[in-house]
């Protein structure tokens, strides 16, 4: 009885953190572009995601998963499948070099100790030829009012100088949570363009969404 009091604590603080804020902070970003310029683009779809239970937990046991057609999604790994289908780009995941827990108290406590402790990980992502990429959709979930610490770690290890990114995050009801503002300031020579933000309770449901949202920024037929 004692554990499952505290994991509802621990999840009742983790919405607390994620319904936060809101967009208020997204506010202070530089005014986002539109549109993507020109054309004959070559994409990258890069995401990090919730890591998939691998023993055979239902999807059910976090909302941040979900199943369609009998295959399991992390939230933001279903949004960045869409992008792939309908832009033809590349998609990697970007993980880390030690691998995050699966079961959700274990991960939203470590995911706390590294937003408090500012702790930058080693990733395991190679991308050779991120050179030639010049339009990068960068896919993360909401952590405690944040930016995963990975993406922190994704941004210092590559070079997005004359890039155009395009972001795309799932939450629990914070919007942005000031997250466009975080990558405009650590990448200054790149141009933004109107990402798409949605809760990750209505995920399933959002591949027309998805595509609409694309087609209003130039990069879907």
């Amino acid at each position: 009885m004692k554990a499952y009091i505290a994991l509802i604590a621990l999840t009742g603080a983790l919405a607390l953190a994620s319904c936060g804020g809101d967009d208020d902070n997204e506010t202070a970003a530089p005014p986002a572009e539109e549109v993507v310029g020109g054309t004959n683009h070559s994409v990258l779809i890069a995401y990090f995601s919730e890591p998939l239970p691998d023993n055979g937990v239902d999807a059910a046991t976090s909302a941040s998963r979900l199943t369609i057609d009998g295959t399991t999604y992390g939230s933001v790994q279903f949004v960045a499948s869409i992008i792939q289908e309908a832009t033809g780009g590349d998609m990697i995941r970007i993980q880390t070099a030690t691998l995050y827990p699966t079961d959700y108290t274990s991960l939203a406590a470590q995911a706390d100790t590294e937003r408090r402790d500012g702790i930058h990980h080693e990733l395991a992502t190679e991308i050779e030829n991120f050179a030639d990429y010049d339009v990068v959709f960068v896919g993360y979930p909401i952590w405690w009012y944040q930016l995963p610490m990975p993406l922190y770690s994704f941004f210092d290890k590559f070079d997005f100088a004359g890039k155009t990114i395009i972001p795309f995050s799932t939450h629990g009801g914070s919007g942005w949570s000031g997250t466009v503002t975080a990558i405009s300031q650590m990448e200054p020579e790149a141009t933004m363009v109107t990402g798409y933000s949605i809760s990750r309770n209505s995920v399933a449901g959002a591949a027309d969404d998805i595509r609409a949202w694309l087609q209003r920024i130039g990069m879907a037929e």
